[in-house]
């Protein structure tokens, strides 16, 4: 080949180029890593969980023994607590027990003694942990008693009123089973006394 010959020239150069670049840095160079869908990831996307703000507009209403509680659903809450007492200023300290868990932002507090005003705080819930209380709500229920009556003639067969396997029972429902059922026969609880059975177990007010 002669040296002289531009062509050849060119030629030359370019191999002893790309010689040069592959020796640059002691050896072949590696891929460039491409970022993987982990390494994409925003972090700012990864927030931890927060503790829910405390529930609001919590309300009660009264009823024959029974109060009905709602309030407005908690941002991030997976569960509520309700806190209860007889004595106003109730806290999540004070309150009875460990207080009642509920999923969903209503709750029908049952068996409850007549004539009686109940306080009450809600807090909100999730895995970081339990918001702090609601601002308080009270109600009194109604002078009449149906919980005495339906625990003479009613818990035998269907539990106590607080868990009753039986709500919202009209009082024609009563009488016709108090006919019809022969569990039922021998009771004989007075037309007022089947009212106020039949209100203690409605879910309304």
């Amino acid at each position: 080949m002669n040296s002289r010959n531009p062509v050849c020239r060119a030629i030359t150069l370019f191999a002893v180029s790309l010689s040069g670049l592959s020796g640059c840095g002691g050896g072949d160079h590696a891929a460039v890593p491409v970022p993987t869908a982990q390494t994409a990831v925003n972090p700012t996307s990864q927030t931890a969980a927060k503790v829910p703000a405390p529930p609001t507009n919590v309300s009660a209403a009264g009823g024959t023994n029974k109060t009905t509680l709602s309030w407005d659903a908690a941002g991030g809450a997976d569960s509520y607590t309700i806190y209860w007492s007889r004595a106003a200023g109730v806290t999540t300290a004070t309150g009875t027990g460990a207080g009642i868990s509920v999923s969903g932002t209503s709750y029908i507090h049952r068996a409850l003694a007549p004539a009686t005003t109940y306080y009450y705080v809600v807090t909100a819930r999730n895995g970081a942990g339990e918001s702090a209380a609601s601002p308080p709500a009270s109600a009194a229920t109604t002078a009449t008693d149906g919980a005495t009556p339906y625990a003479s003639h009613c818990a035998a067969c269907h539990g106590g009123l607080a868990t009753s396997t039986v709500t919202n029972r009209g009082s024609d429902d009563i009488e016709a089973a108090l006919q019809n059922v022969g569990a039922m026969n021998d009771l004989s609880p007075t037309a007022a006394q089947i009212a106020a059975i039949s209100a203690a177990l409605s879910n309304g007010n």
